[in-house]
């Protein structure tokens, strides 16, 4: 008794090329020393894979053009506030260092500063650390 042929899916697609894109397709084939079905097959699976990133380029191109314009915007900040603060800086330096004490109150009062300002930004740090780890273990 003879054994039934099993079924198997071949599924076609057909499409119509104008005659130079055929011509292109075909030129291709023969470089690549495939045949012209291999290479529509890998065109479309390539675009297939790909599709997403195609449409969402324009979108991801926004995205990055406007993080890159509020980094700008916030390194202009900083830099005119830098500014200001020299400028507040040497006023107060100018005008305590003219005495021994007042220039020894200046030096006591930067420091302090400084040890402020690591206190603050460590505590900054710690708390965007666990913030982040809580976000990554929810995930």
């Amino acid at each position: 008794m003879a054994e039934a042929k099993k079924y198997e899916f071949k599924p076609r697609v057909e499409t119509k090329l104008s005659r130079p894109d055929f011509k292109r397709v075909d030129d291709l084939a023969k470089e690549d020393g495939v045949t012209k079905s291999e290479i529509v097959r890998d065109a479309v699976l390539w675009y297939l894979a790909h599709r997403d990133e195609i449409k969402n380029e324009p979108r991801d191109t926004m995205i990055a053009t406007s993080i890159e314009a509020m980094t700008n915007r916030v390194c202009a900040m900083l830099a005119r506030q830098g500014r200001l603060v020299a400028t507040l800086f040497e006023l107060t330096y100018t005008s305590m260092s003219q005495t021994k004490e007042g220039k020894e109150a200046f030096d006591a009062a930067l420091t302090s500063a400084k040890q402020k300002m690591a206190k603050a930004v460590e505590k900054d740090e710690r708390d965007l650390v666990e913030a982040m780890k809580r976000v990554v273990k929810a995930q």
